[in-house]
């Protein structure tokens, strides 16, 4: 745990001396079984985060597909998924990131679950409608408050950023008109943060009253910690999901040093 924390630090304050850096980093660990089936396995998600796949039962957690177990998930949680693995038998698996280091995977089955109504769902569902923000109409866009980062347009889950670049117009790559004619802005990378921007009112707390999406009932549940040796425990888990990307890219540039 001291390893990925510190690795997360790191990378968090590399980052934090960079300008806009782009949201598909793709992140590779320095895992044996991601190592020897590189070509065979698709990144999950949009950016530096994952995607979530809510447990309906008791999961089992492996070393590799079909490979050992190494601990247990309980029903109702939703882990971070980073890669999709697809065995000989057709049976798709999903890789996140292992609470013993940065550079460890564990996978589980996804045969029979759901993943959790995210960002990368809605760009699916609306990729006819987003445009590239190609005319950097709203570079010139700033606030003095507290703006905040949507999931999406339309959700009621957002990051709220005090402290924010006096250019954060600067960032929007991509642009949704919702329809009630709002403009929204997606950023990729903002300081470490990325989501949606109401571009009509950045400081808005409640630009939508409710959240209309196709996946707006799934429960988006976090981990709680297990009992069990080899699970995975709250603290481990809620790090990762705020810093997977950026450990996996110092796990990236080690092996790339050595």
């Amino acid at each position: 745990m001291k390893k990925l924390l510190s690795a997360a630090a790191a990378a968090i304050m590399c980052l934090s001396m960079c300008g806009a850096v782009s949201a598909d980093v793709i992140i590779e660990p320095a895992d044996d079984f991601y190592s020897s089936h590189r070509n065979e396995i698709e990144y999950s998600g949009n950016g530096r985060i994952g995607r979530q796949y809510v447990l309906t039962e008791e999961t089992d957690a492996y070393n590799e597909p079909n490979g050992k177990k190494t601990g247990t998930f309980s029903a109702g949680k939703s882990p971070w998924i980073n890669y999709i693995y697809t065995d000989k038998n057709g049976k798709k698996w999903g890789g996140g990131f292992d609470s013993s280091g940065a550079d460890k995977l564990f996978w589980i089955c996804l045969e029979g679950l759901e993943a959790v109504y995210d960002n990368y769902a809605f760009t699916e569902e609306h990729k006819d409608e987003i445009t590239e923000n190609t005319e950097k109409k709203y570079d010139s866009l700033k606030a003095e408050g507290t703006i905040y980062l949507w999931k999406y347009p339309g959700s009621t889950e957002n990051i709220s950023m005090e402290n924010h670049p006096d250019d954060l117009g600067s960032y929007v790559s991509e642009l949704y008109t919702d329809k009630a004619g709002d403009e929204w802005g997606y950023i990729g990378y903002i300081w470490g943060q990325q989501g949606w921007l109401y571009l009509s009112d950045p400081e808005a707390p409640s630009p939508c009253s409710e959240d209309v999406s196709a996946g707006a009932m799934m429960t988006d549940s976090v981990y709680e910690e297990t009992a069990s040796e080899g699970g995975y425990t709250a603290a481990a888990v809620l790090a990762l999901a705020a810093a997977a990307g950026s450990a996996g890219l110092v796990a990236v540039l080690n092996k790339k040093a050595k």
